[in-house]
């Protein structure tokens, strides 16, 4: 654990000192008009629910269209033929949505810009591994209250091998080799197995779309990571913090440009949140064994 903990400082410290003096870098010249056009067409084909493609530097990806379940829907008193999701907390949410841009915009995606240049894809992706390795523990244990003992294995195996002949989860064999794919669970995840609904929607400061049920799980699992067994604070939080940013900046230019080119981004990402989710219960409760 003592070696695990002096690697992922090292990693963290690499980090922190190729990206003190960012290389200089071209103003991004303004997106022509026709450019302009083509993003807004692509806004108005997920408003009318149909898959785009969004291209970025990280290469190009399919978004869904961003739809509200009907069961989280309730009909506008004043547009009959509007519906909209109930979103008690919208005020509150929309002032930490508004912050989080301003934080986005000035530090963290500039940050996120910068580290790309100086860090190449291969070494990102071998941080992300080493990060998803030790939290594989968190996963097993939240598969095992959930009752997903299959899962938990998987996660068991999984921590084993890549801690292993992985070198510390820098590389990933126990899919590559051993075929089992991550089994990735969390606290919020599990509540949801034992019929804990989700709560009303929450942007969370810095974090982003979530829900009352999401938060707890952020919370709790701050505590019980294994970053913490690993590190001692303050290094355990910059090691997560340094985790957060690292997933972040894989998803940067989609967020900006998903943002510039949406017409209400607050309505727009939040029904994607609720969309996402609830594909993923679909998703569950389809892959549940069936009663005989």
């Amino acid at each position: 654990m003592r070696v695990y903990k002096q690697f992922l400082l090292a990693v963290a410290a690499g980090f922190l000192s190729a990206c003190a003096s960012p290389p200089d870098k071209e103003v991004e010249p303004a997106k022509p008009v026709a450019a302009n056009k083509t993003e807004n067409a692509k806004v108005r084909d997920l408003s009318a629910g149909e898959t785009v493609t969004v291209t970025t530097s990280q290469g190009t990806m399919e978004v869904e269209p961003a739809v509200v379940a009907i069961t989280d829907a309730q009909t506008s008193p004043d547009v009959t033929q509007d519906v909209y999701y109930h979103d008690p907390w919208e005020g509150m949410n929309r002032a930490i949505f508004s912050f989080n841009h301003y934080l986005y915009s000035y530090v963290l995606l500039p940050a996120a810009d910068g580290y790309r240049y100086v860090v190449p894809a291969v070494a990102r992706d071998k941080i992300g591994n080493a990060f998803n390795n030790i939290r594989e523990p968190l996963n097993l244990v939240n598969n095992t209250f959930a009752g997903e003992f299959d899962e938990a294995g998987t996660n068991l195996g999984r921590f084993i091998i890549n801690t292993t002949v992985g070198l510390f989860g820098l590389f990933d064999p126990a899919t590559d080799w051993f075929d089992l794919a991550p089994e990735k669970q969390t606290v919020a995840d599990t509540l949801s197995q034992h019929d804990i609904r989700a709560g009303p929607y929450l942007v969370l400061p810095l974090l982003g779309p979530s829900d009352s049920r999401g938060a707890f799980s952020t919370v709790t699992e701050s505590v019980l990571h294994p970053i913490n067994f690993v590190a001692e604070p303050p290094e355990s939080y910059q090691l997560r913090f340094f985790d957060g940013f690292d997933d972040f900046s894989s998803q940067a230019d989609t967020y900006r440009s998903l943002y510039e080119n949406a017409e209400d981004p607050y309505l727009y990402f939040r029904n994607q949140y609720i969309q996402g989710k609830r594909r993923d219960a679909v998703f569950s409760s389809d892959n549940q064994p069936q009663n005989p």
